[in-house]
């Protein structure tokens, strides 16, 4: 058993088999599975073996008396346990997905996430949901505590490439249902992560007809945002940080200018 309500922002623990048990007066979700055969359409090996459920999502969760003010904000809590292991060469992953725009607004809704348990490698890319071109490829390299902003228009998956469960939270709009189709057209993101010859690389996906050589990006604090790398951002939330940006991405302009992004059309 692993405590992690110190980095969650209450009390969580990890289970040995990989579970989370959630302590008193949180909201306790039912885990919702993602198996091998769900998964098939964006695996670089679907005819490989390899465990048969891959994750558990855990949605809607945090502290009973914090539900109404989430709700009022406009705001989701979530919590992801990806197993660790690989499909033939592929290191387990999520589905991956896009975001919708957000109504009224020339951005998408973005997301930010944060590691409360082992490590991780955030796939993002930019473009590639129509055309198959894919104008940036970015590899965010974290670990326990580090968190990371989803930027408008940018999809996502997010990969466990070490030997224990990969435990991370993310906050969201809570209206907003993610676009897996791109995804799922094109067997994956534009890059696969895969081990070879006992080293994580990443191989370019066919599918796509552009594959720009990925940006590494490195963990850092948001303070703009309220957000610090190894403070849990529920309890940030909760002092008081700024997340609006979620639910409404066109006050931020400013911001996702500073990371390169336009709008809808520009």
């Amino acid at each position: 058993m692993i405590d992690l309500s110190d980095i969650a922002g209450f009390q969580l623990a990890l289970t040995d088999d990989g579970y989370l048990e959630f302590g008193e007066g949180v909201i306790a979700p039912q885990p919702e599975a993602r198996t091998r055969s769900d998964m098939l359409e964006v695996l670089l090996y679907p005819e490989q073996s390899g465990p048969d459920v891959l994750y558990h999502m855990y949605r809607a969760t945090g502290l009973e008396k914090d539900r109404i003010p989430m709700m009022n904000a406009g705001l989701r809590y979530d919590i992801t346990v990806i197993h660790p292991g690989k499909i033939g060469s592929e290191y387990i992953k999520t589905f991956g997905h896009y975001h919708p725009m957000a109504p009224g607004q020339l951005y998408t809704y973005p997301e930010v996430y944060q590691v409360l348990h082992g490590k991780t490698h955030f796939l993002m890319q930019k473009g590639g949901d129509v055309t198959g071109e894919i104008e940036d490829f970015v590899i965010a390299d974290f670990e326990k505590g580090d968190i990371l902003v989803i930027p408008p228009f940018y999809g996502h998956v997010t990969v466990n490439p070490g030997s224990e469960p990969l435990v991370m939270a993310n906050w969201v709009a809570k209206d907003f249902s993610s676009i897996y189709e791109p995804i799922k057209a094109r067997k994956g993101m534009a890059y696969y992560n895969v081990e070879y010859r006992g080293q994580s690389i990443f191989m370019p996906n066919d599918s796509y007809g552009t594959h720009p050589k990925p940006r590494l990006q490195k963990p850092g604090d948001l303070p703009e945002l309220g957000l610090h790398r190894g403070k849990s951002m529920y309890r940030s939330w909760q002092e008081g940080a700024d997340l609006e940006f979620l639910v409404k991405p066109h006050l931020y302009a400013k911001l996702w200018e500073s990371m390169g992004v336009g709008t809808a059309g520009s």
